[in-house]
């Protein structure tokens, strides 16, 4: 078995030939001491100007003239809100759904899975819900309304862990 090393000093290379040296204190200073610059300086994408006129003056002042004249906003208009307390950001009860969702996106990206393609992506994805098994689904969504009622009533920090 033959075995091939390869060195940084060949100067059998042609690009390498006068890059290495086999003595280091008869390097020149400015070669020795040379600082490369890892990144590009950064510089700045827009300028005050340009936002100002491209942006705010062209962009942003028509669509705030063309619409704020018209008196659509949603305060004045009685647009109904669901308020947070009556909303919480985190309540799996409640959507069981989100839960399901987790459930496949485990099962899709399993074993550090990655797509190449969007066809890729959906073919997996339509495979991996053919192996979820249906009475665990059935169960999850089974006790919805149960705990809906539950939030309806005592409100949504009672039937809800964080």
């Amino acid at each position: 078995m033959m075995k091939n090393n390869f060195l940084l000093q060949d100067q059998s290379v042609p690009t390498n030939r006068g890059f290495y040296t086999p003595d280091k204190r008869t390097t020149a200073p400015q070669i020795k001491f040379k600082r490369i610059q890892k990144f590009e300086s950064k510089k700045q994408a827009i300028g005050q100007i340009t936002y100002l006129n491209q942006c705010i003056i062209a962009r942003l002042m028509p669509f705030i003239i063309s619409h704020h004249t018209k008196g659509k906003y949603l305060d004045q208009n009685d647009a109904k809100f669901v308020y947070k307390e009556f909303n919480p950001q985190n309540c799996p009860q409640a959507c069981p759904i989100e839960t399901l969702w987790s459930i496949l996106k485990n099962m899709v990206y399993d074993e550090d899975w990655e797509a190449k393609t969007i066809n890729q992506l959906r073919r997996r994805i339509t495979r991996k819900l053919k192996e979820i098994d249906i009475k665990i689904a059935q169960q999850m969504f089974l006790g919805i309304r149960k705990q809906l009622r539950k939030i309806a009533d005592n409100g949504p920090y009672e039937a809800c862990s964080f």
